[in-house]
């Protein structure tokens, strides 16, 4: 009886297992090229200065050019300079050091990743050339090429080019995989940096812009993963939605993989492989918290707490107008403060349409009273801490200030956007209508 009722559980577990497996969704990732995964690539990687030379070929005539370089892995690339004597010791040591790396966790096999882009300047024109096949002739390559003095849209040039391509390896998990992107090469017209670098390489700064990403789909949902670094996130829309140039509004579908994903009212965790060319997607029961997202409808009565420390909810502040402008601010913010004036003409325009709903993240109560009543700032103010967890702001995923949303009287969100001028112009004309 009792090999009997062993067997029976066996049988059970295995059929149960295949129930699990059965209800898992394998989701096939494409590398693909679109305007949605162009928009949605809102990090751009920055070049920097080649520290070796080498006998490269093909350079054009420029009145002035420096190399410089970009890697997947920096701390990879540096332990390879090391190994071939591009590097000097005592540098990359204390580079080590002071990110505390343990060499033997690298790969001791050099890493085919760095790739050399030339830039220079001939007459009023900066030109920028990759070297992606790695002849070190620069040649055979596409030649991007930009006025000094930006005319017109360069966003538009960019999109002239046909992409290049860049090849590389990465060590993860003990295993050396090979990938490739498509990019485009621009300037750094804000000299926006991430690492110390001469003065005289200063007007060379520029990016390399992925315009590719991983995209899934299943059930009407599309799955876009910008890189594939293995704690990166995600973004996960329906098939409907387009993805802005506003990275803020492309926040609202961005994920990590601890999330529950939501997909036609069922509840999943989300796994993916290194090699990029699988997703899945495991059924729970749990739900994680709700977002909201254009066209979701925020509940009027979501309560708040004002300055005062007094309970109030949306529909108190919509009253009797068309719109809701939220407006997610704090005091320690530089780009809320600009944005402040701007923000204000907007509403003493349109005060008779919409009333406005800041919402103050903020160290303190007391810094947001001190400024509110300065600078005579006239619509409702509530009060979220900033070093806490908030429901509201994890809903609708503000991870940048100044973010601005507009709902419509049934607290829907017809709009979600950087606080900046051309987010208020787009706003004047959705109300207008």
């Amino acid at each position: 009886m009792k090999k009997i009722l062993k067997r029976i559980a066996i049988i059970l577990v295995c059929l149960l297992a295949q129930v699990s497996i059965s209800q898992t969704k394998q989701i096939k990732l494409k590398l693909t090229s679109n305007t949605d995964t162009f928009n949605l690539n809102q990090y751009e990687l920055d070049l920097r200065p080649l520290s070796y030379t080498d006998n490269f070929t093909g350079i054009p005539l420029l009145d002035s050019l420096r190399f410089h370089f970009v890697a997947i892995d920096y701390v990879q690339n540096t332990f390879d300079l090391l190994k071939n004597n591009k590097i000097e010791r005592k540098r990359a040591l204390e580079y080590f050091k002071k990110l505390k790396i343990d060499t033997l966790s690298l790969s001791q096999k050099t890493i085919d990743q760095e790739l050399i882009i030339l830039i220079g300047f001939k007459k009023n024109k900066q030109i920028l050339i990759a070297d992606t096949n790695k002849n070190k002739n620069f040649s055979d390559e596409i030649k991007y090429e930009y006025e000094i003095i930006q005319n017109g849209d360069e966003q538009a040039l960019v999109n002239s080019y046909l992409p290049s391509v860049y090849k590389f390896e990465y060590f993860e998990n003990n295993q050396i995989k090979n990938f490739e992107r498509k990019f485009v090469l621009r300037p750094d017209r804000n000299n926006v940096i991430s690492q110390k670098i001469s003065k005289e390489d200063i007007p060379y700064l520029s990016f390399i812009k992925f315009v590719d990403a991983w995209v899934g789909k299943v059930d009407g949902y599309e799955f876009y993963f910008s890189d594939f670094y293995a704690k990166s996130q995600f973004y996960v829309k329906d098939k409907n939605t387009n993805f802005s140039k506003d990275f803020i509004f492309n926040n609202m579908y961005k994920h990590s993989f601890k999330d529950t994903i939501t997909i036609n009212n069922l509840n999943y965790t989300i796994k993916r492989r290194l090699k990029m060319d699988s997703l899945y997607l495991n059924p729970i029961k749990k739900r994680s918290i709700k977002r909201f997202t254009i066209e979701n409808k925020i509940p009027l009565n979501y309560s708040f707490k004002d300055l005062d420390n007094s309970n109030f909810i949306l529909k108190d502040v919509l009253k009797n107008k068309d719109f809701l402008l939220l407006e997610f601010w704090g005091t320690w913010c530089g780009p809320c403060i600009k944005f402040y004036p701007l923000i204000r003409k907007f509403y003493e325009t349109n005060e008779k349409k919409i009333s406005i709903l800041g919402l103050a993240v903020d160290e303190s109560n007391k810094k947001v009273v001190e400024y509110v009543k300065k600078n005579n700032v006239k619509w409702q103010q509530a009060f979220m801490k900033l070093s806490s967890r908030n429901n509201f702001i994890e809903q609708l995923n503000i991870i940048a200030y100044p973010t601005i949303v507009l709902l419509d009287k049934k607290g829907e969100i017809k709009f979600v956007g950087a606080g900046n001028t051309i987010s208020l112009e787009i706003i004047s004309k959705m109300i207008a209508k």
